[in-house]
């Protein structure tokens, strides 16, 4: 039998998957041609780091057996999903920027009138779905970015912009404003 590192499924001697330099320079190239901007690589590393801990921490897993191909799969959809993210926010502004150049918002006399409902019904909303709607509307974040900043799991940044999405739908409907 092989003796292994403390904790772990690989031979004393043998680097970490993510602490290996040759493993780190590979993702980090998978990650530049897979589009993600120099500044944003550390970033992608990290996401890279939270799959690997995350597949470790499951007590079904069966160990990885090649952990470089692992990992460099893995950076690759990292990438992909950054791509994917970055065209998802690129055709949004384009489809905003081409609606209001065929029609410009002019401002109506109920303008204002909803713009104030709208600021009581969201009062009326707890702090914490105040934030994430204020993150996700007016700061434009993604649910990712969100639950980054907030440091709380996506799945409850979208369970609170869900509920709070329906209490402010709910308000605005009982005062009739909508």
């Amino acid at each position: 039998m092989e003796a292994t590192a403390s904790g772990g499924d690989r031979p004393v001697g043998q680097a970490a998957p993510l602490t290996d330099p040759a493993h780190l320079g590979r993702i980090r190239a998978m990650l530049v041609l897979g589009g993600v901007p120099w500044d944003q690589l550390d970033d992608g590393v990290q996401q890279v780091r939270l799959k690997l801990l995350e597949n470790q921490a499951r007590p079904d897993r069966t160990a990885i057996r090649e952990p470089l191909a692992w990992l460099t799969t893995v950076a690759s959809r990292v990438a992909a999903d950054w791509q994917r993210e970055r065209s998802k926010d690129a055709g949004l502004r384009a489809r905003l920027a081409a609606r209001w150049l065929r029609d410009p918002p002019h401002a109506q006399p109920d303008d204002r009138a909803l713009a104030l409902a709208v600021a009581d019904a969201l009062g009326a909303l707890s702090p914490a779905q105040r934030q994430v709607l204020a993150l996700r509307y007016y700061a434009d974040l993604t649910v990712l970015d969100i639950a980054e900043l907030l440091g709380i799991p996506p799945g409850t940044v979208k369970s609170r912009l869900h509920h709070a999405l329906g209490a402010l739908r709910t308000r605005l409907h009982d005062t009739e404003v909508i």
